[in-house]
């Protein structure tokens, strides 16, 4: 572990942690970065980071960051409707094909679901982040028993618990998707018909106040699903480190998508929606939204990982068993050619997706992974056990940063390039990130990025 930082250094980093965040937040929503690899991008870059001040730690090499990455993965949630409940309205009559008048809630309904859906996001991530950090050495069976909870509950409240939750707090997202039945002709309440359709938001998304109906009880499940896991690792895997860290991850992304949520109740008009936008035009809801999320996420949960006491830096006993070579070589191809090659290459599969450069761009940007992938072994080596962790993490943080923002600003079609459209604040903000990010590692990182060994 590093050596301990002054406060200056340490707020520093704390403002990097958010703008990196921020940016990679913000370009989650975008082509190429969206739904669970949007997530999978943020978790491997931001990880990096904190590896980088952190400091080394064998629980948290280039196979096991990757794993860590992934988690993000598990917990990929939907809240296209939810938003703008925090204005108090449930439903717009202009957007409601049912037509009529606007259907109202309490905001009070509308703050629980966003800290719901902020908390479940991040849940199993937050976990193995705080893993990587922690001197509990996992077991196989300890992963085993984490994944089971966190799936058994999700059928669990998903079916018995998540619905009534629902109904106590905001019984209009019921009311709603129940005369959205009526007028399509199905008959039962809304409980019975979303079990019919188990966690078919495809299905619930043709029914007016369907999809808010699905979505809502998801949220829901993801924060009981979360509560359940971050248990389990505290009290059965007993690994308070990863417990803590877990909890704060949750409460990071809560925070965050619920105060950068004040953008939607602005943007629209207030309560209500009874005004015109509080906002300048520059300031675009959903952006702002996404990228201040990341940014109060980010720089709560880096805060915390700089607090943290050291821990001793060990081995996971998960695999360790299993002899270096094949090891060596299955690490190799999940953290370089997986975790490299996917994140160069679909945000440019997907910015030129149905266009007639898309052969050709996917054709560049696979032969471009493989150089870098080439490039990155021969400088750093091949062997993950053997490699100097903050220096190659280093190297790839500024990588990625960098070809983020160029791919965001310059790469795809029209509609997808930012560089010379009127973008919005938010987008200000993502090139404003990703330059001080670069200037950080060029300038402060120069020993790291210039060696290559121990």
């Amino acid at each position: 572990m590093k050596k301990e930082n002054t406060t200056l250094k340490n707020a520093l980093y704390v403002l990097l942690g958010a703008l990196l965040m921020g940016l990679l937040w913000r370009v989650r929503g975008e082509h190429g970065w969206g739904s669970s690899w949007g997530l999978l991008n943020a978790g491997f870059v931001f990880t990096m980071f904190l590896v980088v001040i952190k400091g080394s730690r064998q629980k948290l090499d280039i196979g096991w960051l990757s794993l860590t990455a992934l988690s993000f993965m598990l917990t990929t949630p939907g809240w296209g409707t939810l938003l703008s409940q925090i204005t108090g309205i449930i439903y717009d009559a202009e957007d409601w094909s049912i037509g009529g008048s606007d259907v109202y809630t309490s905001i009070g309904s509308a703050v629980f679901l966003m800290l719901c859906l902020g908390f479940g996001l991040a849940s199993v991530f937050g976990i193995m982040l705080g893993r990587g950090f922690s001197e509990k050495q996992w077991k196989v069976k300890d992963f085993v028993i984490l994944i089971a909870v966190f799936y058994i509950t999700d059928l669990i409240a998903t079916a018995v618990i998540s619905p009534f939750i629902l109904n106590a707090v905001q019984p209009e997202a019921a009311e709603v998707f129940e005369k959205g039945l009526e007028i399509q002709g199905i008959e039962g309440s809304a409980y019975s018909v979303y079990m019919e359709h188990f966690k078919d938001v495809s299905w619930a998304k043709k029914i007016d106040g369907g999809r808010n109906y699905f979505q809502s009880c998801d949220v829901i499940t993801a924060t009981i699903k979360a509560i359940a896991s971050l248990l389990t690792v505290r009290f059965i895997i007993k690994d308070k480190v990863s417990a803590k860290t877990g909890a704060v991850v949750c409460s990071a992304f809560a925070i965050g998508i619920t105060l950068a949520d004040l953008f939607f109740y602005f943007g629209n008009g207030g309560y209500h929606q009874l005004h015109e936008s509080y906002l300048p035009e520059f300031f675009y809801p959903w952006g702002c939204w996404e990228y201040f999320t990341g940014f109060i996420a980010g720089g709560i949960i880096t805060a915390f990982i700089l607090k943290l006491k050291p821990q001793k830096d060990v081995p996971e006993l998960a695999f360790s068993k299993v002899k270096e070579k094949p090891k060596a070589i299955l690490t190799f191809i999940l953290g370089s050619l997986f975790m490299i090659g996917v994140n160069i290459v679909r945000p440019v599969l997907v910015r030129f997706e149905d266009s007639d450069y898309m052969i050709i761009a996917t054709i560049a940007a696979v032969l471009y992974a493989i150089v870098m992938v080439i490039a990155i072994t021969k400088g750093y080596g091949f062997n993950a056990s053997k490699i100097h962790i903050e220096k190659y993490y280093a190297f790839l943080l500024l990588f990625f940063v960098t070809y983020i923002d160029i791919v965001y600003l310059l790469v795809g079609t029209p509609d997808c390039t930012h560089l010379f459209r009127n973008s919005g604040f938010q987008h200000f903000m993502a090139i404003l990130s990703a330059a001080v990010i670069m200037v950080w590692i060029v300038f402060n990182g120069k020993k790291l990025l210039q060696s290559k060994g121990e």
